[in-house]
């Protein structure tokens, strides 16, 4: 390019930045302006682009003020540079000029690109409950010990769900799926509520209302639209899914029903009671003939040092019940009242469950219902 359309290029960008300036702090008043500027000269268009493309990588988030006074900012920079770049470029040749307007455009795109992929990670603490509401509107209730990301860009929600338990009720928008991933599954839904629990070995999926479907975590989801037509159930959706294994069929869920995906084991769908399986939220924990090995998982969110099963014996024993959170010695002492099982506990706080042979009657087969507050109403 010769130095006339190096100086036309460099002169077009910083007449973008300016007018991307203008039209964030008052589009109404420059709107008529900016389309006579852009009408101009093909260059103007360009210019636009370079500058316009990155600013719109921020999709929705962009209404959040930190948001806003990171564009601001970075705009400022970029306008403030250039302009300092045109006056040294006086002095010295014009490639200089629009190598220092490249760069300073380049800095702009790679540091909104930096905001878009960052992302947003939320935790919580044995014990600690925590409600966040995101950009789009959508909220997320994460249980103790737990772990979320979120990245959020244009055309998409996306979210890990990295260890413990959450609650997401998503903001509906059929053109931006929202994704939870977990245990090498994903969970898809556009307006929802569903509940998502990694217990040991286990993943479990709980559909309080709307409809999800779970597919593997490596399939490549396009926004989708419920299927409408009459006699076709509600619950199956139309999604733009690739990356699927052949052997793989993907599992839609309606309210009520659980899927749980284990290991060495097919999934399995069944329907359960939802005031049970929110009962997280209210403080309880619930178990049904549940395996003492995966009680004690779910417990240790709660309290700061763990119980463990000392034998597989006392592991493989099963219960019912309903606790209160972050209660260890209720908890340790129902156990061990109704179940054949003594504690011990370690300078360190652990708790040590062992097994320990009844005096008249052998350890019960099947799950005793252990009374506890509030087990009638659940």
């Amino acid at each position: 390019m010769n130095a006339h359309g190096e100086s036309t290029t460099a002169s077009s960008l910083e007449q973008a930045v300016a007018w991307r300036m203008r039209l964030t702090e008052s589009p109404e008043l420059f709107r008529a302006g900016f389309s006579a500027w852009l009408d101009a000269d093909p260059a103007h268009e360009q210019a636009w682009r370079a500058v316009q493309t990155p600013w719109m990588f921020l999709g929705e988030q962009s209404a959040s003020p930190s948001v806003v006074r990171l564009r601001r900012a970075a705009l400022v920079h970029a306008y403030n540079a250039l302009r300092s770049n045109w006056l040294r470029a006086k002095l010295r040749r014009p490639p200089v000029r629009l190598a220092g307007a490249a760069s300073v455009l380049i800095a702009l795109v790679g540091g909104i690109l930096w905001w878009q992929h960052r992302p947003l990670v939320y935790t919580t603490g044995p014990g600690e409950q925590r409600s966040v509401r995101l950009a789009d509107g959508s909220r997320i209730v994460l249980d103790a010990s737990s772990e979320v990301t979120v990245r959020y860009t244009a055309d998409a929600r996306t979210l890990a769900l990295v260890r413990g338990q959450a609650r997401f009720d998503v903001a509906h928008n059929p053109l931006r799926p929202f994704t939870v991933a977990a245990d090498g599954r994903k969970v898809v839904a556009t307006g929802t509520a569903f509940d998502v629990n990694l217990v040991g070995s286990e993943l479990r999926v709980t559909l309080l209302k709307g409809h999800v479907v779970i597919l593997p975590a490596g399939a490549s989801v396009k926004p989708f639209v419920p299927v409408g037509e009459p006699g076709v159930n509600p619950r199956m959706v139309d999604v733009a899914v690739t990356g699927i294994p052949p052997n793989w069929q993907r599992i839609a869920l309606d309210p009520g029903e659980q899927l749980v995906l284990a290991e060495h084991a097919p999934p399995h769908v069944t329907r359960v009671n939802l005031r049970r399986v929110t009962a997280w939220q209210r403080g309880q924990l619930v178990f049904r003939n549940e395996p003492l090995h995966q009680v004690l998982t779910s417990i240790d969110r709660y309290i700061p040092e763990p119980i463990v099963a000392g034998d597989p014996r006392t592991a493989q024993m099963r219960i019912s019940g309903v606790y209160q959170e972050g209660d260890v010695d209720g908890f340790v002492g129902t156990i061990t009242h109704y179940l054949p099982v003594q504690a011990h506990e370690r300078a360190d706080g652990t708790v040590i469950l062992t097994y320990r042979a009844p005096r008249h009657l052998a350890a019960p087969a099947s799950a005793p219902q252990i009374p506890a507050a509030g087990a009638a109403s659940l």
